[in-house]
């Protein structure tokens, strides 16, 4: 029998074609899309296990991420590109996006110990109150609106009452994870009515979370309503008919009617568009959506509605003075602090340009989503009509975001070209995330040394609200600290920041002599100074005083006879005056 025999050539071709069947087999391997998640998970607690919240510098959290955690998102990043495009498993694909949203979302509460952001402690206290009170006050005189407006809070008392009372920073801590949960599964539902293409729908997904660095994720009023706009569009979108989906939409808008202010205004905005442009059906839809807010806002919430109402319509139509407001409170002071606010920037311009390639190449192919550019243009009408406390742009492009997702990714997956040209699309979402990804990360993990407060920090103003009598004056550097989280309603707060610059400039002149004046008072039944590590490091990066201003007035306090310290736990000093 004749022996057979290779050449070199034939043999080394050989070998490469058995690697080349070796690569393709690891890759179609569901083993693979379940091992790069748990690699990834492993890395990132590596990465932070030694990690010290209290080191951070001026780049956030960013400052305490080391090669494992870069190496972790790396593999995240190519276990969700490799699902995508080999056709995996909704199951898998989702594996992916969890992981990302528990290292990104869950870091915090996991690394911190303590709740982030101080807007949701305010947050906590007003659920505070309700729990302690069993009701809400209207006619209060701190924080008002959220006592008119008090649908999140209500269900978060509620939900606290069942947990058990200490377990409210808890779940405040770990809201940001559950309602980026609850956004995959509702912003899923919305997607499938837009297309039925898999691919299309978790590569959008997949775009939203990389861009989505704005942070109204945390606990509080705009994260529970935001959840509820992206089921109404749901709702309409997939063209659910029938009392049913009257029903379930009736229902949301009136949560987010008792809960927030400036969503209802672009729910109607949106849904108005969807009917007006025939794209949903029911002529009656946009009445529900003015109905429910505006019968809330006059008979609930009538006392602060007509109190404020000069406020409210003060930024109306102006186009400009909201934009500058936005982008003026987003001032700052060193490097690093510029470069996190363009990081977060060059996602909105990266994306919504991409978004706008997809609409093209769409309306070209005629394969136009109608409804996803309407509901990616629409929320620009917010700053026409409000400037919503210099915050309006960020929330035109959060509820802007699901859909410049969508766009996006029909620029990289046309519908009618199926599976053609696979490595094309793999090549363009790998570019896209390696730009995207460092944005966001700069966006959302940026201000993360201002956010962190420390336990001692916890501790100090712990002190005061439990201390405190009824009636209380309480003077704080800046409100960037563990505020007003319990017993919230005995105090007059003064944060010296926001005072008018003729008084901050007179304090930081003659801290001692304007101080024992404020805490004198007699209007008060007692006088209190808080000054906090968190103060300091907010009013140094973005001001309006100048920096090393809190550290000033710290240490003319200390120095003064007039005021002694009342609790000093290292990290906060409060400090009240010794005649009284």
């Amino acid at each position: 029998m004749r022996a057979i025999t290779l050449t070199r050539g034939e043999t080394e071709a050989a070998a490469v074609q058995d690697k080349r069947q070796i690569y393709r087999a690891v890759l179609d391997s569901d083993r693979l899309l379940v091992a790069l998640p748990i690699a990834s998970l492993t890395l990132w607690f590596l990465g932070l296990a030694r990690a010290d919240p209290r080191a951070m510098s001026d780049w956030g959290l960013l400052s305490l991420i080391g090669p494992a955690n870069v190496a972790s998102l790396v593999l995240l990043a190519a276990g969700v590109i490799i699902a995508l495009y080999r056709g995996a498993t909704e199951r898998l694909l989702a594996l992916q996006l969890v992981t990302f949203l528990a290292l990104i979302h869950a870091t915090p509460a996991i690394l911190y110990g303590t709740l982030r952001y101080s807007w949701a402690w305010k947050h906590v206290g007003i659920v505070d109150y309700i729990l302690r009170h069993g009701s809400v006050d209207p006619m209060i005189n701190v924080s008002p609106i959220y006592q008119n407006w008090p649908g999140f809070f209500a269900a978060s008392a509620l939900l606290t009452h069942f947990a058990g009372r200490g377990n409210l920073l808890i779940i405040a801590s770990w809201a940001p994870f559950a309602f980026n949960l609850i956004n995959l599964i509702v912003l899923r539902f919305t997607l499938r009515g837009l297309t039925q293409d898999k691919r299309l729908v978790w590569l959008s997904l997949w775009f939203f979370f990389l861009v989505n660095w704005v942070g109204q994720d945390y606990f509080s009023p705009q994260a529970m309503a935001y959840v509820l706009y992206l089921a109404c569009m749901g709702l309409l979108i997939r063209g659910v008919i029938g009392w049913t989906r009257i029903t379930l939409f009736t229902l949301f808008v009136t949560v987010i009617a008792v809960s927030h202010q400036i969503t209802p205004i672009m729910l109607f905005i949106a849904v108005t568009g969807l009917v007006a442009l025939r794209q949903t059906r029911g002529w009656y839809l946009p009445i529900i959506t003015v109905v429910a807010p505006v019968a809330w806002a006059l008979t609930a919430a009538r006392p602060y509605t007509f109190a404020n109402f000069p406020d409210l319509i003060a930024t109306f139509g102006q186009l400009l003075e909201n934009t500058n407001e936005s982008l003026e409170k987003a001032s700052v002071r060193n490097f690093a602090q510029a470069v996190v606010i363009w990081g977060g920037r060059s996602v909105v311009v990266v994306s919504a340009s991409v978004a706008i390639v997809g609409v093209w190449r769409c309306w070209r192919n005629r394969t136009l989503q109608v409804s996803a550019v309407i509901l990616m243009a629409l929320p620009a009408l917010l700053v026409v009509i409000t400037g919503f406390g210099g915050e309006v742009l960020l929330r035109a492009f959060l509820f802007a975001a699901p859909f410049i997702a969508f766009n996006a990714a029909t620029a990289i997956i046309p519908p009618i070209d199926g599976r053609a040209g696979a490595a094309r699309a793999t090549l363009i979402t790998a570019v896209l995330t390696a730009v995207l990804l460092p944005g966001f990360l700069l966006g959302y993990y940026g201000k993360e040394r201002e956010n962190y407060f420390t336990p001692a920090e916890v501790a100090a103003s712990s002190w005061v609200s439990e201390h405190a009598r009824p009636g209380s004056l309480l003077v704080e550097g800046s409100r960037n600290y563990p505020a007003q989280f319990k017993n919230y309603e005995n105090f007059t707060y003064v944060p010296i920041d926001r005072e008018p610059q003729e008084s901050w400039s007179a304090i930081v002149a003659n801290p001692t002599g304007v101080l024992s004046e404020w805490l004198s008072d007699p209007r008060y039944a007692e006088g209190y100074v808080l000054i906090t590590r968190s103060q300091e490091i907010e009013v140094d990066a973005h001001g309006p005083m100048p920096a090393g201003s809190l550290q000033s007035i710290e240490s003319a306090l200390r120095r003064s006879p007039e005021f002694s310290v009342a609790i000093d736990t290292g990290d906060a000093t409060v400090f009240v005056l010794r005649s009284r």
